[in-house]
């Protein structure tokens, strides 16, 4: 695990002490090294592709 805070925020929504709402919003990314991963068929259900940009430096 690379960010326990985001396991923490996991576990506290499968126990259903927060609602998924809460967890997004807990896991929301406020440094460069967090880190979310999606481990089952259920947990990626949990994603929207929302689009993509392409970068040229």
């Amino acid at each position: 695990m690379a960010d326990d805070a985001v396991w923490n925020y996991v576990n506290d929504f499968l126990s259903g002490n927060i609602s998924r709402q809460a967890f997004w919003e807990l896991a929301k990314f406020k440094h460069p090294t967090s880190q979310i991963s999606f481990h089952t068929a259920r947990a990626l259900t949990c994603l929207k592709y929302l689009g993509s940009d392409e970068v040229y430096e």
